[in-house]
């Protein structure tokens, strides 16, 4: 067999300690070293880092088929999510695909964009002039609850309770895909006892939607009136409630925790890079923007797309092999974890000038194919990935013509760099604490 580099490590431990340490930082300077194809030693397991975008191209497009999602991704996030998007694979991912795709089409992002726009209006009103706010949490909140309105119509009077558990949701979600290695459910630890008890309190305001949705035999054009509605190709049957509670909790969380990352880095940067920031606010205009202004706002969309080269939210993901097979001259066995990362390639400086810096013009050009996927590639490309660049794009410009969110921890240092924490998404890896200044009052500049 011709095995791929493996780059030193600890005799025992290999890899694992400086990937524990800061795995986004440890995958990048693997690549540095050794190239697109690299056997990382976790310990007494072997993981494969796939940097190579023509590599990657043929492992998500041209030969997809012959991969899957790793035993370790089914373990991580399987009892969390269950059996849905993320999870399934072959004719079942297929079938949900099909089901999930229209609510989330551009007619019906479309439809939702007041929506969007409104709840970021909301959310902006409620901070008080020269107030510190949590930026991530803030903007947490405001997408989940972009996600309860436009994908699933509920009101706030009924989803205060599910947001509280949703987010409760996600951070328990984040600390297991945190893990080098996921526990075993039946392990009695703290943190296995801490997730079931989130687990089962969503689950039973999930049932209880599901149970009032169908009830009341409402047709509507949400997302979950379509799971309810949908039925097999082949055989005409439903989806269960099991089957419907997977996909919410996929949405739940794919759906308002990337976003949520991407516009805490977007706000960030816009703050750290105030020349771009005054020609975003003179692009914007006075008045609210809308989906139908979208394409007259060229800088707008690439500050959205740079932000997503930056810190792709979905910043890591694997497959596995269903046959030992050659890749990239090397021999993969069958069943290995092929570590494949947006992140690392997006800052990969042999295919872009100066990665590590903040250039939305870069994006006049489009990027060649497979050196820019934020979300995805092949046929398993995020169900979500238009409503979600659309709904950064809609709350983003809402906030910047508001408002300046200033870095409180650096008034004189915005240019301090905020090293990135790789769990389930790229979030920064500390507090990000900032102050809220009226447009009106900062200027332009600000």
């Amino acid at each position: 067999m011709v095995r791929p580099p493996t780059p030193p490590g600890h005799w025992l431990w290999g890899n694992l300690p400086e990937v524990r340490r800061d795995m986004p930082q440890a995958l990048r300077d693997v690549t540095a070293v050794h190239g697109g194809l690299t056997r990382l030693r976790m310990g007494p397991a072997s993981m494969y880092l796939l940097a190579e975008p023509d590599l990657i191209h043929e492992v998500l497009v041209t030969r997809a088929a012959e991969f899957r999602k790793s035993n370790r991704t089914r373990q991580s996030i399987g009892w969390h999510l269950g059996d849905g998007l993320v999870t399934l694979e072959g004719a079942a991912h297929r079938r949900h695909r099909r089901i999930m795709q229209p609510s989330l089409h551009t007619q019906r992002v479309a439809a939702q964009a007041d929506t969007i726009v409104a709840l970021a209006e909301q959310r902006v009103a409620s901070w008080p002039p020269g107030s510190e706010q949590d930026l991530l949490s803030e903007m947490a909140d405001l997408t989940l609850r972009i996600v309860c309105a436009a994908l699933f119509d509920l009101r706030p009077a009924e989803d205060e309770r599910l947001i509280a558990a949703v987010h409760d949701f996600a951070a328990s979600l984040n600390w297991a895909t945190g893990r080098a290695f996921p526990l075993p459910r039946w392990l009695p630890s703290a943190g296995n006892r801490r997730a079931r008890e989130i687990i089962n309190t969503l689950n039973t305001q999930v049932y209880a939607l599901i149970a009032r949705r169908r009830a009341t035999a409402a047709a509507g054009a949400d997302l979950l009136s379509m799971l309810l509605a949908a039925r097999d190709a082949d055989t005409g049957a439903p989806l269960s409630d099991v089957e419907i509670r997977d996909e919410l909790m996929t949405v739940f969380f794919a759906g308002h925790e990337t976003s949520a990352a991407a516009l805490t880095w977007a706000l960030h940067l816009l703050d750290a890079h105030p020349d771009v920031m005054e020609r975003l606010r003179e692009e914007l205009g006075d008045g609210p923007v809308t989906m139908a202004d979208l394409p007259r706002l060229p800088l707008l969309l690439r500050v959205v797309k740079e932000v997503l080269r930056l810190y792709p939210p979905a910043w890591l993901f694997d497959r596995s092999p269903l046959t030992d097979l050659r890749l990239g001259g090397y021999d993969l066995p069958r069943g290995a974890t092929l570590l494949v990362s947006p992140w690392v390639v997006h800052r990969d400086p042999r295919w872009w000038d100066a990665p590590d810096e903040f250039r939305p013009d870069r994006f006049a050009d489009e990027p060649s194919r497979g050196h820019y996927f934020p979300f995805g590639d092949g046929p398993r490309l995020c169900v979500g990935n238009r409503f979600a660049e659309t709904e950064i794009a809609l709350v983003l410009a809402t906030i910047v013509r508001r408002v300046a969110l200033v870095r409180a921890d650096a008034p004189a240092g915005r240019s301090m760099l905020l090293r990135p924490a790789g769990e389930a998404t790229l979030r920064p890896g500390v507090r990000l604490r900032v102050t809220v200044t009226p447009v009106s009052e900062a200027g332009n500049g600000a």
